[in-house]
C-alpha cells in the first residue's frame, strides 16, 4: 500500500482482487477511497467474510465475476490488478491493460502488481523460478518482465509509468500508468 499514492482518488477496481485485502487496506490508508473487488463467485463469498472481519465491508463491495468475461464497472479513478498476470498470457495481460484503460475516467491510474522479470526473463533468478513452475502448473502461467508490462502499457496508451520494486525480500513489483 505505501508503495502507490492514491491521494485524491474515489473508486477503486480491484481486479482478480481475491479476498480484498489490498482493497482493505487502502481505504483504511484513504478514507474518501471505496473500492470494489471483483473475483469468481466462490472467491467473493470469502472476501465478503474477511472484509467483514477487517471493519472494511462499508468501504469495499464485491463484485462476482470473471476478469475475463465480466465487464469491468466503468468511472474508476484507479484500477489495481495484483497477482494476475502471472496465470495469463501476453495477450490476455495485453487484453485486461486495454479494458482497466477503458474502465478509468482521464487521468485514472492503473496499478498492476505481481512478480515480474528483468528484461530477458532469466533474473531475478526467484522470479525467473516462479515463472518456471507457473508455466508447469497452469495452462497460460509464466512471468513477465516489468519492461515488458510497462511498454503494454504504453502501447495502451498510458504515461507517467513507473516501475518500483516491494522492499526486499518481497520479490513483487508494481508498475503504475496515468490513463
Amino acid at each position: 500500500v505505501p508503495l502507490v499514492d492514491l491521494s485524491g482518488r474515489r473508486r477503486l477496481l480491484d481486479v482478480g482482487g481475491g479476498p480484498g485485502t489490498y482493497s482493505a487496506l487502502f481505504t483504511l490508508a484513504y478514507p474518501g477511497l471505496r473500492s470494489t473487488v471483483m473475483d469468481l463467485p466462490d472467491v467473493i463469498a470469502l472476501a465478503a467474510e474477511i472484509l467483514a472481519s477487517m471493519e472494511a465491508a462499508d468501504r469495499v463491495d464485491v463484485l462476482a465475476g470473471d476478469y475475463k468475461r465480466t465487464r469491468f464497472p466503468d468511472r474508476n479513478d484507479a484500477v489495481l490488478i495484483s497477482g494476475v498476470f502471472h496465470r495469463e498470457t501476453e495477450e490476455t495481460c495485453r487484453e485486461l491493460i486495454t479494458r482497466a484503460r477503458d474502465s478509468l475516467v482521464p487521468g485514472g491510474l492503473l496499478v498492476v502488481s505481481d512478480v515480474f522479470t528483468e528484461e530477458g526473463g532469466a533474473s531475478p533468478s526467484f522470479a525467473a523460478l516462479f515463472g518456471l513452475n507457473m508455466m508447469l502448473c497452469s495452462p497460460d502461467g509464466g512471468v513477465h518482465s516489468d519492461a515488458d508490462v510497462a511498454a503494454w502499457m504504453t502501447d495502451a496508451g498510458f504515461h507517467n509509468l513507473e516501475r518500483t520494486p516491494f522492499p526486499p525480500p518481497l520479490p513483487h513489483r508494481v508498475v503504475t500508468g496515468t490513463r
